[in-house]
């Protein structure tokens, strides 16, 4: 798994996103049938936003070696909900896969995690999936980082 800054030519491309998470078939490691998988994408800071999330299976989920492994959602939120920035949403090569796009801000007052989690179908196990590249892009506000490089204003009159 890779969690990045968007270069300076990306956002130029994508300017409603500052990074990208990238998870690929390599990262699924959960061996249990019919069991989800939560994967941490990056550590939030106290009063950090989440702007939006956008999941792209670029290479969609494929096991190669059985076409009846149909389905396996992504959905991504944070420890307070899995859902919160986008619904589960198919990311599987032969099922209806496509993206998902979540839109509704989310300030966070305490320290918290990025995640997705991963959904695997009935009597199906996320590890044998051997192909696939997901994509998350999102827009991080790191309002004190911000807040630090302008500077102050005088708030006392002379």
């Amino acid at each position: 798994m890779i969690v990045r800054k968007l270069s300076t030519n990306e956002a130029a491309e994508a300017p409603a996103f500052t990074h990208i998470a990238i998870v690929t078939a390599d990262d699924l490691t959960q061996t249990a049938a019919n069991t989800a998988q939560t994967i941490n994408l990056c550590a939030l800071k106290k009063y950090d936003i989440i702007l939006r999330a956008l999941g792209v299976p670029y290479v969609p989920f494929q096991n190669t070696g059985d076409a009846a492994f149909n389905s396996d959602t992504v959905s991504v939120g944070d420890t307070g909900s899995a859902t919160r920035f986008t619904t589960a949403t198919e990311a599987n090569a032969n099922g209806s896969f496509g993206r998902a796009l979540g839109n509704t801000p989310n300030l966070y007052t305490a320290a918290d995690t990025l995640l997705i989690v991963v959904n695997a179908m009935a009597a199906k196990n996320l590890n044998s999936i051997n192909r696939g590249e997901y994509h998350i892009f999102f827009a991080l506000n790191r309002s004190d980082d911000i807040s630090v490089a302008i500077a102050r204003a005088r708030y006392t009159k002379p």
